[in-house]
């Protein structure tokens, strides 16, 4: 029978093992993590920023994250979503680099694969703004998000494929602009080989499960998207203790780093996005802290329950609120606020909101008032 598992202790697992004590270099957090979510949306802040300031990253070190550095520290690739990776990491990527160029075969954008090439071996970095034709057909809308492939020219249907197949890197950023470099150029020399599919595997286990501390098998490939059989069967060939953890009906893995001791200091406050590792998959929030809470961003506003740019607020291993704000000029306004009415501890809850506040350089400025759980109209 598998040792048992309190969801007290569990949730204290889950936290230590994610909001570690204060780094001081983003290279540092990102090796922590394995990979840090993308996302354009910038409400707050870019959502990989709001990652790490979340772990105590300094401001300006956050923001300089995407710069150019004198050597390389991340690249851009699909890992739970489209993501930044450490550099050290591009070996293992190679499963997933193979399974790309073994779904697209055709010669297609043949040329305009040659000419961002030849781009890219003219003047060693380029931006799409170096593409003839850009990046989107002129005159066209890029409709809804599944249709938006359909509009982009042949270059950079190119350059995208060509950062799938692992041929071009991206490891750096103009603003928000990807700098394409040919892979060879782009990641150091010691990093650029490619592991087998199982080394490849117990590579992205491992990582996930040493950043959940604990979870289901379902958790645990989750965080880099794999096959539930390919991380099930890793997790038995790498003996990895199982244990049950209060109030789950499936099983969960232990990290064999994990410590079992109860966390130490005062509670602290903090506020993470909905792109945070932390609550990427909602059916593992809800399980832990009893919310299945989901983005709205993408919901007519009429239909939202809560609030456009929702983040969740944790004060220790607890989970007692949320709050929806959104930085409009100096100000961070609160648009949306609710608090778990047992906990007598608000200040908990504007706290986080001012340490946000000051991530974005303004004043926050509450538009709503808190609310209890029982008077919100319901998750979707």
């Amino acid at each position: 029978m598998p040792e048992s598992l309190r969801l007290a202790d569990a949730r204290r697992i889950a936290i230590a093992a994610q909001l570690r004590p204060k780094a001081t270099r983003f290279k540092t957090v990102l090796e922590r993590l394995g990979c840090i979510q993308l996302d354009t949306i910038s409400a707050v802040r870019r959502a990989h920023e709001l990652t790490l300031l979340a772990r105590d990253l300094d401001v300006d070190e956050a923001v300089r994250s995407l710069e150019r550095r004198k050597a390389p520290v991340a690249f851009e690739y699909w890992a739970h979503a489209m993501s930044l990776l450490p550099v050290s990491a591009w070996p293992y990527l190679a499963r997933r680099r193979r399974s790309w160029r073994e779904r697209y075969q055709d010669d297609s954008l043949a040329v305009a694969e040659a000419e961002v090439i030849a781009l890219m071996n003219e003047r060693g970095a380029i931006t799409v703004s170096d593409f003839p034709s850009g990046a989107m057909h002129r005159g066209q809308g890029i409709g809804n998000m599944g249709d938006s492939w359909n509009f982009r020219t042949d270059h950079k249907q190119a350059i995208e494929r060509l950062l799938w197949f692992g041929d071009v890197a991206c490891t750096h950023r103009i603003g928000f602009k990807r700098v394409y470099q040919l892979a060879e150029r782009g990641i150091p020399a010691e990093h650029l080989w490619d592991a087998d599919d199982e080394e490849c595997l117990r590579y992205m286990v491992s990582t996930a499960l040493r950043n959940l501390g604990v979870g289901t098998t379902k958790d645990v490939a989750d965080y880099f998207r794999l096959k539930i059989a390919d991380t099930e069967r890793v997790l038995r060939e790498l003996e990895v203790e199982q244990v049950a953890v209060e109030g789950w009906k499936a099983r969960a893995w232990l990290d064999p780093q994990v410590k079992r001791t109860r966390l130490t200091g005062a509670e602290r406050s903090v506020a993470v996005s909905m792109f945070d590792q932390l609550v990427w998959l909602r059916e593992r929030m809800e399980r832990l802290w009893g919310h299945g809470w989901k983005i709205e961003i993408y919901v007519p506003e009429p239909q939202r329950t809560f609030g456009y740019y929702c983040l969740p607020v944790f004060v220790g291993s607890d989970l007692p609120g949320r709050v929806a704000l959104r930085r409009s000029g100096g100000e961070l306004v609160v648009e949306a606020a609710q608090w778990d009415d047992a906990r007598a501890d608000r200040e908990h809850l504007h706290a986080a909101v001012d340490r946000v506040a000051s991530w974005v350089g303004a004043e926050a400025r509450w538009k709503a008032e808190v609310r209890g759980f029982d008077t919100v109209a319901g998750d979707l």
